[in-house]
């Protein structure tokens, strides 16, 4: 598992923080073996698919503003407690343990020939950092700012919309309440890549990318996601 592998050998056991076993990073490897990433998937947004098809029929009839959509996990079980233990209970060293996967993801990408200007987190308003004490999404990019070259943009976009959760919301209501909760500043990139944690519906992601491709001089916008949930109300 590249980078990940490598380390845990020179760092000591500690505690996985959903078992309690013996673990590197946080995480067992019993736990980590639980977690599921189905294939294939809609090459537009990550979300699974059957057959031989390339987009889902979501994307085949309203496509995202944004072209390609990256994900590591299926957001449920295991990993679904374990995103929640980083988020909510200020466990950072599963952001750390995140960050090192998110960065294999993101150096496969790259691999295959894609350039990004720019990598640009989903930004949280001020009252939510206020509340929650950190961006995590900025966590999860900690080995990819260290490891890479890549600008991590956190100037160019600012969220000026405190939203409600969008958890408790259905499409049509998350795509109202994310309306307009973006501003931009003038960028001087053609291609970059959004990364949030978790993607349902993508309606902040969509959201963002429509603000960024409508208002600055960004052609393409790619995302890439710790996990893909699956909405309940598809």
């Amino acid at each position: 598992m590249g980078i990940y592998s490598r380390l845990s050998a020179l760092i000591p056991d500690q505690s996985c923080v959903l078992c309690a076993e013996s673990a590197k990073f946080c995480v067992c490897h019993e736990c980590e073996s639980s977690f599921s990433n189905h294939q294939p998937r809609c090459k537009s947004c990550a979300h699974p698919i059957g057959g031989k098809l390339d987009f889902c029929g979501q994307c085949l009839a309203h496509a995202p503003a944004f072209n390609h959509a990256y994900t590591l996990y299926d957001y449920q079980d295991a990993i679904a407690d374990l995103i929640k233990i980083f988020k909510f209970d200020h466990r950072l060293c599963v952001g750390d343990y995140f960050s090192h996967q998110l960065y294999d993801l993101y150096q496969s990408i790259v691999s295959k020939g894609v350039e990004y200007d720019a990598i640009i987190p989903m930004p949280l308003s001020r009252s939510r950092i206020a509340e929650r004490g950190y961006n995590q999404v900025l966590e999860l990019l900690n080995v990819i700012s260290k490891k890479t070259n890549i600008i991590i943009d956190t100037h160019s976009i600012n969220r000026i919309k405190a939203t409600q959760p969008l958890s408790t919301l259905n499409p049509e209501q998350r795509r109202q309440e994310i309306k307009g909760a973006f501003s931009v500043k003038p960028m001087p990139y053609s291609k970059v890549l959004l990364v949030d944690d978790v993607m349902t519906t993508g309606s902040s992601l969509n959201e963002l990318a429509s603000t960024i491709l409508k208002n600055t001089d960004v052609k393409y916008c790619d995302v890439m996601t710790l996990a893909r949930a699956e909405s309940k109300f598809n």
